[in-house]
């Protein structure tokens, strides 16, 4: 089974509800409420999946569960109002395990300003399994991937490549960038890349209704993806597009408005390529030459 069909089972699955002008298929989901608009999240990280307690510490995983969750926050540039934590724990784990976890989940929250409200606990005789929901608040239309429009810029913050290496359990979810990014021009769509620029970019531009082209030489390429094509011999450029797990900002917005974000974020931003009509997405290369999208990006795979 791959993870995309049964999203998209999933997405056809879902009918259309009059209270839900965002629902499956995009970072977070919306919910109008009399007055209001409530956008929600739920995710999960699981032992051997998303963390490896062989290396990480229990205050690593929480910190990375609720990370992933915030993150998806950034993707829509809304401020996390609440969490809630449910966690499925090793029967055989102590006390010293379970509170140096929670204390991991409470530190990435509180970076925010965002308390945790409640949840669940539960023993079992499996691995460690962490789910967080997050609550958020924004203005009255907050930034989707379905806006892209041909001629727009194709942007992302930071530079891409070589997470696994430890940056995938350290990463700052992208949410003071994103509301910087969002304040100082009109964005058109945005998204996290969680599962790398092959896969999630493809993402954005089925939301969008459109294609896109990117230029190889402007994907910024993370020291990280340099030392890993050194230890695999695969060249850094497909690590960079195809690791996942950067958690940085991919976006689209009018080419004018690009310098505008560029100075007003504190993070690099780098223009990637653009737009295009249609569904085709291609890669230009350096000589000028245009190569097919390439496949890859970060898949689940259990690491026994």
């Amino acid at each position: 089974m791959r993870e995309n069909d049964f999203l998209e089972w999933i997405a056809g699955q879902t009918p259309a509800d009059p209270r839900v002008p965002i629902g499956v298929g995009d970072d977070m989901a919306a919910v109008r409420l009399p007055g209001s608009l409530a956008l929600l999240k739920i995710d999960q990280a699981l032992d051997r999946v998303h963390f490896d307690l062989r290396t990480a510490s229990p205050q690593q995983a929480g910190a990375k569960a609720v990370n992933r969750c915030l993150s998806d926050c950034a993707a829509m540039a809304c401020q996390p109002a609440a969490i809630l934590l449910s966690v499925a724990l090793p029967a055989d784990v102590d006390q010293d395990f379970a509170q140096a976890l929670f204390a991991g989940c409470r530190a990435a929250a509180e970076a925010f300003a965002c308390p945790i409200v409640g949840g669940d606990t539960a023993l079992w005789d499996q691995r460690l399994a962490i789910t967080v929901a997050a609550l958020g608040q924004t203005g009255p239309e907050p930034v989707t991937r379905a806006g892209a429009r041909p001629g727009d810029a194709i942007c992302v913050t930071g530079s891409l490549g070589g997470a696994i290496l430890g940056r995938h359990m350290t990463f700052t979810p992208r949410i003071t960038e994103a509301r910087q990014i969002a304040a100082a021009a009109p964005l058109h769509a945005m998204m996290d890349l969680s599962d790398g620029l092959a896969v999630d970019l493809p993402r954005l531009c089925r939301r969008s209704g459109v294609g896109a082209i990117i230029e190889s030489a402007q994907v910024p390429i993370h020291a990280d993806a340099h030392q890993l094509a050194f230890q695999d011999q695969t060249p850094p450029l497909a690590h960079a597009l195809g690791d996942g797990e950067d958690y940085e900002l991919l976006f689209c917005l009018a080419p004018r408005d690009v310098a505008r974000v560029q100075a007003a974020c504190a993070l690099p931003i780098t223009r990637l390529g653009q737009i295009v009509a249609g569904s085709e997405l291609l890669l230009q290369d350096t000589t000028g030459n245009y190569q097919p999208w390439p496949q890859g990006g970060w898949e689940y795979k259990s690491l026994r």
